[in-house]
């Protein structure tokens, strides 16, 4: 009887083990985050881009993400400024792209990232005055680095909150001017996106 016990004992504690490594196996499994994810990013609208994002989980804790849309005009940076580069002037729509390396401490696609990003746009305007059409444009090359956070709402919708610091490289013409103006300055920006991973 004892013997029998004992064996009984061991085999149940056998498919224990068996039910559970199989059950962590499988788990581990389900919670496995996937590997790409869209978004869409909602406060660069206030500086005049649209744009959308891409992001591909590259290793265990880095990622890329590439973003490419369109600006038209400058809104917050009209806002703020006194005057204007021209008066009769159109505005054009210009390109928008960027792209961004992400490390994330713990796992990767959740919750916090340090990020490196580079982004470039160029604002188009054209002035014309009589039978005279002149391009003004304003280029921006724009590396910064960043912390963010990505909260999950369900098993696919999520909100990325970020904020970066940087330097602009600007490069300006307008028609007043006969050459191109380039200066640096330091940028500041926060970020908002909705994100659906897949």
């Amino acid at each position: 009887m004892p013997e029998n016990y004992s064996n009984q004992l061991l085999s149940s504690i056998l498919s224990i083990c068996f039910v559970f490594l199989f059950s962590v196996k499988i788990c581990a499994q389900d919670f496995q985050l996937p590997k790409n994810s869209i978004k869409v990013s909602v406060l660069p609208i206030f500086v005049g881009e649209v744009n959308f994002n891409y992001e591909r989980i590259l290793s265990k804790k880095i990622s890329g993400e590439v973003a490419l849309g369109f600006v038209t005009d400058n809104y917050l940076m009209n806002f703020l400024s006194e005057t204007n580069s021209s008066v009769a002037n159109k505005i054009l729509i210009g390109p928008s792209t960027g792209f961004l390396f992400k490390y994330y401490p713990f796992i990767a696609g959740d919750e916090l990232y340090i990020d490196f990003e580079f982004k470039y746009r160029r604002y188009r305007k054209r002035y014309s005055q009589d039978a005279l059409d002149f391009n003004e444009y304003t280029e921006r090359f724009i590396p910064r680095v960043g912390v963010g956070y990505q909260h999950f709402l369900d098993e696919k919708l999520f909100i990325d909150f970020s904020g970066n610091l940087g330097l602009v490289f600007q490069n300006t013409l307008i028609f007043s001017n006969e050459s191109v103006n380039k200066t640096i300055k330091l940028n500041f920006g926060v970020g908002l996106k909705f994100g659906y991973v897949f």
